[in-house]
């Protein structure tokens, strides 16, 4: 189930700006998966999902694609120094 779920939450965010954890879980329930705040959560952090701006400007969620260790660790500290 936890698969199935993430793959689509892949899709979902490839195919819509979604811009927060409840969006997304608003998503999912529409579909008929059971989820809460804190597996969205978990899914995201698992999935390597990031905040990024739109091409209208607002925040998205999105993949970051990963590079190795010091492609992660580059990508964390611009993450945090953009919050």
């Amino acid at each position: 189930m936890k698969q199935k779920r993430q793959l689509r939450i892949i899709e979902i965010i490839n195919q819509n700006a979604i811009e927060t954890q409840e969006e997304l879980a608003l998503k999912l329930r529409e579909e008929g998966f059971e989820v809460t705040q804190a597996t969205v959560s978990r899914d995201i952090r698992e999935l390597n999902l990031s905040k990024v701006p739109g091409p209208d400007g607002r925040q998205k969620y999105a993949i970051l694609s990963s590079g190795g260790p010091l492609n992660d660790k580059y990508v964390r500290v611009m993450h945090d120094g953009l919050r």
